[in-house]
């Protein structure tokens, strides 16, 4: 539930605690980061890291680097290296490497890490690793734990909680699938979740929300079939989400490779819908269905532009046109590249 990943969203996050020459190495790395040379980034930090290996800034700043460009197995080993000398940061180490671990799919590796680094971001995530094992009572003392927790993590940690201490059984199996979600077992969360959040929805005001954000991750993942059987579940859509009830009902149609339903949906909320959701319903949409009818994605995209749209554009095949509409410069040199 926690987007734990923004601990790992570059180099900026620790210019505080560094001083001299890696500051000044560090702070060279995130310009190149940012104007999309994520090789040249990685390497101002993995030359003076190939000195000291055990230099924990330098290795933050260099396995972030490896780690955009897919190198996770990369960015890892610079990470291990570096937790000899890490001290009093060998909390921050492991967090990272756990985050690196869940991107892989290696549960068992997350959990490790994350329970080893001590902090409440860690404890977590192993306990988001527990409920997905099916060990609640695990994840229950995590939690407790850390529910107090300042911030996101304090207030995801009491709504896992809230879940599993309902009296409903199925409505607590809803915190494993949330769990699963969470850790990028997305086909998983979603294959188990229909019932649970049926019966989450039969006792909470809330309900038809969960009926949607679960009817739109079904469609994310190609489950369709069980995208619709969430969205006809909604009797009353949440207030003001009429038009993302239908947004998610193209979308679902665009996954199944129904262009013309798709297309024909989207058209008609246009005038109802708010301009940023519209446009990444569209590109949503258009992302799904790419790969099954490149012409389609292509029609639902002509005329916009943004880094949704360049993503979409790119999975239909149409790399020029990506790197024509992307905002985002990393984003728009790797599309080039």
């Amino acid at each position: 539930m926690l987007t734990t990943f923004l601990l790992l969203t570059g180099c900026s996050v620790i210019q505080g605690l560094l001083a001299g020459d890696s500051k000044k190495v560090v702070a060279d790395a995130e310009s190149a980061y940012k104007a999309g040379d994520l090789a040249g980034g990685a390497a101002k930090c993995d030359a003076p890291l190939a000195k000291t290996p055990t230099d924990v800034d330098l290795a933050i700043c260099a396995s972030y680097g490896h780690m955009l460009m897919g190198e996770n197995a990369k960015a890892d080993g610079i990470l291990a290296a570096a937790e000899p000398q890490a001290k009093e940061r060998l909390g921050e180490i492991k967090l990272r490497r756990a985050m690196l671990s869940m991107k892989t799919g290696d549960l068992d590796k997350v959990k490790e890490y994350a329970t080893a680094s001590g902090m409440p971001a860690g404890k977590l995530l192993a306990a988001e690793a527990d409920l997905a094992d099916g060990d609640r009572d695990a994840a229950k003392t995590l939690l407790d734990g850390i529910k107090a927790t300042p911030g996101d993590i304090g207030a995801t940690a009491t709504a896992y909680l809230a879940l599993m201490d309902d009296k409903n059984a199925l409505v607590g199996g809803l915190s494993e699938a949330q769990a699963l979600w969470a850790l990028g077992q997305r086909k998983i969360a979603v294959r188990s979740v229909e019932d649970l959040v049926k019966a989450y929805a039969d006792s909470r005001e809330d309900g038809s929300d969960q009926l949607l954000l679960w009817a739109g991750r079904a469609a994310s993942v190609g489950e369709t079939d069980i995208a619709t059987h969430l969205l006809d579940a909604i009797t009353v859509p949440p207030a003001g989400q009429a038009w993302r009830v239908q947004a998610t009902r193209a979308i679902t149609a665009c996954a199944a490779g129904d262009g013309a339903t798709c297309t024909k949906i989207l058209d008609t909320i246009k005038p109802v819908a708010p301009a940023d959701g519209y446009l990444d319903a569209r590109a949503t949409a258009a992302m799904l269905i790419a790969p099954k009818d490149g012409a389609t994605a292509k029609a639902l995209l002509d005329g916009y532009s943004g880094d949704a749209v360049a993503r979409a554009l790119a999975e239909s095949g149409d790399s020029a046109g990506a790197v024509n509409v992307a905002a985002d410069p990393v984003f728009k040199k790797q599309l080039g590249g």
